[in-house]
């Protein structure tokens, strides 16, 4: 019996481990959304995976669809998000943030280009001279909107609207506006959260 292969890019949210050194894993994939796969022997220091599969991992994956679940074929890494931003616990606790929202809102198996890109395009443009200058928070609340727009839970409206005008998914202009209707982007994030009740 042949299986169909299936390869994208995505990023390692979380894992929990079971067995002595299998290791469940959920993934923010191009391609398929959000999924949960597995990788037997993963633990073990001879494993080829686990380079590619630690938390904060963005990485390529090869994945096999089995009757219930995922299974991890391959995993090449292309970078740690801790690696790339050692010394600044403030970004890395921004991805932690950020990973624990999708977690949470994501469904599962559902393509979501736009959130992918947003998260993609954020990650880029803070390794950047102008992203370096920017405050977190304001970054944040940027990519959360984004994140919650995509999803359907939050419809800008007023002065927000012009935070989904621009072409680019983060610039100064759109940074300028996110710091000017700060507690507006806030109370807007919220609500939206609250009325997910998830």
């Amino acid at each position: 019996m042949s299986y169909h292969l299936y390869t994208t890019r995505g990023f390692v949210l979380g894992n929990t481990p079971f067995g002595e050194a299998n290791t469940s894993f959920t993934l923010f994939t191009e391609e398929l959304g959000l999924i949960t796969a597995s990788a037997t022997s993963v633990r073990a220091e001879r494993s080829k995976l686990r380079y590619g599969l630690q938390d904060f991992s963005f990485s390529e994956f090869t994945l096999v669809r089995g009757k219930e679940t995922w299974r991890l074929a391959s995993a090449s890494l292309i970078e740690n998000l801790w690696s790339v931003f050692c010394g600044e616990p403030e970004l890395v606790q921004l991805f932690g943030r950020v990973f624990r929202l999708l977690r949470r809102l994501l469904p599962p198996e559902e393509k979501n280009a736009p959130a992918f890109e947003a998260l993609l395009h954020t990650w880029q443009f803070l390794r950047t001279e102008e992203g370096k200058r920017e405050a977190v928070e304001i970054v944040e609340i940027v990519l959360v909107l984004r994140i919650l727009h995509t999803l359907g839970y939050l419809s800008p409206e007023g002065e927000l609207q012009s935070l989904f005008t621009e072409p680019l998914f983060i610039n100064a202009d759109m940074l300028l506006l996110a710091r000017k209707f700060r507690s507006l982007a806030v109370s807007s994030i919220n609500h939206s959260l609250n009325a997910s009740q998830l």
